[in-house]
């Protein structure tokens, strides 16, 4: 189970546009290299059948000496590879980039690089290559690449609690995607996985900054759009943002309803950790405490097999401390008390980022 910062991450990565085709057994080699790309995109939920389609794309780009669309292949099989292996991909993408010379490939390359180091919570360097990509978008003038680019960087200074920073990003991100969405997008290119993504990230932003209101527009536009689209696998994710609205409007049985319902309706192959933190504070709220504890024991579990978490999640250990100490286990109060230090060591560890975030977007 991930914290909601790796998620997103995650979640930005895997879960792209269903596209239907009329013959799933037509040659790689016969297909041009968008057409392959979305059916890559199609099968997110099925990583054994895409990993055949991304190995295809690769030789198939490498036999035609096309070093975007390599870089592109790398791409892909750094966002379906696990970690080191992911990091081996976007290393060879961004030596493809290197290599070329072309700003466009670079920025791109180290851009997914910062992505990949951001799914391991690796801050600093993330945050290293995705200014060097900002850079070089910049200097390019594509303004496709300055906004995705954008929305990484308030992915940022959201994990640093920057959330006015952040809101300022991502609305400008979703003025910029919904504008253009009506374009076909171009290799590498997808305006409306960013318009989605990026709504998700400010209705999250909004929640913390208490713009509820706000967050109703938002939700009822980002509804319709799936609706009107038949993007039905997006209707969780914004399920689960609404429920944490509610918990922070304090309407706590509403945001256990829409959580679990998000849960139920899911279709990845990912744990979702905010979902089971907030219905644990929801019923802690509801003075279901023995409830609470169980999911927040969820959390911890996750913790233990992958050393990360956002520290958002935080009051998670400090419930948990106190509902040990109200039942005498010093056992389970002292590991507790040991992953809450640890989480606040590794806060202050990424936290100078702060200063190098502000001085330097």
């Amino acid at each position: 189970m991930k914290n909601l910062f790796q998620y997103k991450i995650v979640f930005f990565v895997f879960c792209l546009l269903y596209v239907q085709f009329n013959s799933q057994d037509t040659k790689i080699d016969d297909l041009n290299n968008e057409t392959i790309e979305k059916k890559i995109d199609s099968l997110h939920n099925n990583p054994n059948k895409a990993w055949e389609i991304i190995n295809s794309y690769i030789k198939k780009s490498k036999k035609e000496k096309n070093d975007e669309s390599l870089l592109y292949a790398y791409r892909y099989a750094s966002n379906f590879s696990q970690y080191p292996e992911n990091l081996k991909y976007a290393d060879s993408a961004l030596a493809i980039g290197k290599k070329s010379n072309d700003k466009k490939l670079l920025t791109e390359a180290y851009l997914n690089r910062g992505v990949v180091f951001m799914s391991q919570s690796l801050y600093q360097k993330a945050l290293d290559d995705i200014l060097i990509a900002n850079k070089y978008s910049n200097e390019l003038n594509d303004s496709y690449t300055v906004n995705s680019n954008k929305y990484l960087i308030a992915q940022n200074k959201i994990y640093l609690g920057l959330y006015e920073d952040a809101h300022k990003e991502l609305s400008s991100c979703i003025e910029y995607f919904k504008k253009n969405l009506n374009i076909t997008s171009d290799l590498g290119k997808n305006y409306q996985m960013f318009y989605l993504y990026s709504l998700m990230s400010l209705i999250d932003t909004n929640t913390k900054l208490r713009k509820h209101k706000e967050n109703n527009i938002l939700l009822k536009t980002a509804f319709e759009y799936i609706k009107q689209n038949n993007l039905k696998q997006y209707t969780p994710y914004f399920i689960s943002c609404d429920g944490v609205d509610d918990y922070f409007l304090k309407n706590y049985k509403s945001a256990i309803k829409k959580l679990s319902e998000a849960i139920r309706l899911y279709n990845d192959q990912w744990p979702h950790i905010t979902d089971i933190f907030y219905i644990g504070l929801s019923n802690w709220k509801l003075g279901k405490r023995d409830v609470a504890v169980r999911y927040f024991e969820e959390i911890d579990k996750e913790y233990d097999k992958s050393k990360k978490l956002n520290p958002e999640f935080r009051p998670a250990y400090e419930l948990l401390i106190k509902y040990n100490d109200s039942i005498g286990n010093r056992d389970k109060q002292l590991k507790y008390i040991n992953t809450l230090m640890s989480l606040d060591k590794n806060y202050e560890k990424n936290y100078k980022l702060d200063m190098q975030i502000k001085s330097t977007v």
